[in-house]
């Protein structure tokens, strides 16, 4: 790979930036929620307050006949930030505070809101009616300044947007470290898995939920990957072991046929190097078929056939089988859905496994039986030389009973006819009563 060649994404820098703009947004918010709750809360206290000093000098207009003299001197305090002004009810101005020096509060349209106090400052103000007293009709204008609630606010505005600006910032610091040590724990984690084999079920089941679907897809490739390698293993294994008895006959013979001039003699050579060539390329074909099975890459293609025409066929076939040892026991139809050509392979594999291992001499049957699950198919042959315990390796590569040194045979049927039951969907299974092997393949789907 080049040096200039880009860089894989960052899994912390774009969690790091999602970050940032959800809790941003998200304390954001709550910020601006709660600057507008807190402004409304504080002037509405302002309100009130400006309302409660505007009601009790109201009150005491009313009640006092000379407000001028008892009254208003005590609330007229100079340089106070408190303002008033009384209207009568054509609008004139009949009294002010003297803090209002020329320019007396003016009369607003609406009872409550901001205005522009006499000394400049900005203010909050409040509109009473007067009902009784010697402004009777007329209204009051109460006043005070805001600047100091304003300063209240915007320190407020500060903490708020201090604490908001901390909150992301530990808030995403936090979460960078949590992400950081899932992570770190997931490496050691993945550093548990084995280098010789695939990982067992579980292994990493003390990984976060959320992480739970990479590893176990992170398993299931390691599992695929040993299993590719032990199939490839397991086809080099078995290829030298095709090949060497075959290659050490051809060599024989063909170094023996040199240190002869009789054209017979090279004839029958040749003849056997022939043969030989044709059993391994027998046995190749077999084990490139097991391998396209066990790895999936040949599906099988169900179409609706007739499994009692199929075996009829495969029965008088021409393979060479004497028909003398074979008993058929089909009904006159057996509609299915399976692969015709896989079910033959499988079928012809198990009648020249039962007709070449059981007895000599000894009929095979073959039947169909019908049950609620669909058809099965079943053999039956006489095995005197079998052993319970050679059940267990039938479809185990190589493996040829008690003929270990028969040339012939490559002990790949089995394992071939389990591989394609396999690939087909269907149990293959073998039993042992008395002497005799029962082979059952099924349930074959039926119409």
């Amino acid at each position: 790979m080049s040096s200039n060649s880009p860089r894989g994404w960052s899994l912390r820098t774009r969690l790091l930036w999602q970050l940032v703009l959800a809790i941003g947004l998200l304390l954001g918010g709550l910020f601006l929620l709660l600057d507008v709750l807190v402004d409304r809360a504080m002037y509405r206290q302002l309100d009130q307050f400006v309302e409660s000093r505007a009601s009790a000098l109201v009150q005491q207009l009313q009640v006092d006949d000379d407000p001028r003299a008892h009254i208003l001197p005590a609330w007229d305090i100079a340089g106070h930030t408190d303002f008033f002004a009384i209207y009568d009810a054509g609008g004139h101005l009949r009294a002010a505070s003297m803090n209002s020096g020329d320019g007396a509060l003016r009369l607003p349209a609406s009872v409550r809101g901001d205005i522009l106090l006499p000394d400049g400052h900005a203010g909050h103000y409040r509109v009473l009616p007067l009902a009784a007293g010697r402004f009777a009709g007329g209204r009051l204008v109460m006043a005070t300044e805001r600047e100091s609630w304003d300063r209240t606010e915007r320190r407020m505005h500060g903490v708020l947007l201090a604490g908001t600006l901390a909150a992301i910032v530990l808030a995403v610091l936090l979460c960078l470290l949590l992400v950081r040590q899932a992570f770190v724990h997931m490496a050691r984690e993945a550093r548990r898995l084995p280098h010789d084999g695939p990982p067992e079920p579980g292994l990493l089941a003390s990984s976060p939920r959320e992480l739970q679907p990479f590893v176990e897809a992170a398993q299931e490739a390691l599992r695929r990957s040993w299993a590719m390698a032990g199939r490839e293993r397991s086809f080099s294994r078995s290829v030298a072991h095709e090949l060497r008895t075959p290659v050490a006959e051809i060599a024989a013979v063909t170094e023996l046929a040199q240190r002869h001039d009789d054209p017979a003699a090279l004839r029958q050579a040749l003849a056997s190097v022939r043969d030989t060539n044709a059993r391994m390329q027998r046995g190749i074909e077999a084990l490139l078929a097991l391998a396209r099975f066990e790895s999936g890459q040949e599906a099988p293609q169900a179409d609706p056939l007739d499994m009692a025409a199929l075996l009829r066929q495969l029965a008088g076939g021409g393979n060479g089988w004497p028909a003398e040892r074979l008993h058929l026991q089909l009904p006159v139809e057996a509609w299915a859905v399976c692969d015709a050509g896989m079910l033959e392979r499988v079928a012809s594999n198990l009648l020249q496994n039962a007709l070449e291992y059981g007895d000599p001499g000894v009929p095979v049957q073959l039947a169909l039986v019908r049950t609620p699950q669909g058809w099965w198919l079943q053999l039956r042959n006489r095995a005197s030389g079998l052993a319970e315990a050679d059940l267990a390796r039938f479809g185990e590569r190589h493996w040829r009973g008690d003929r270990e040194t028969d040339p012939r045979h490559a002990g790949l049927g089995l394992a071939l006819a389990r591989a394609m039951a396999t690939a087909l969907g269907l149990q293959l299974q073998f039993t042992l009563e008395g002497g005799e092997l029962q082979a059952a393949l099924g349930p074959i789907p039926a119409l």
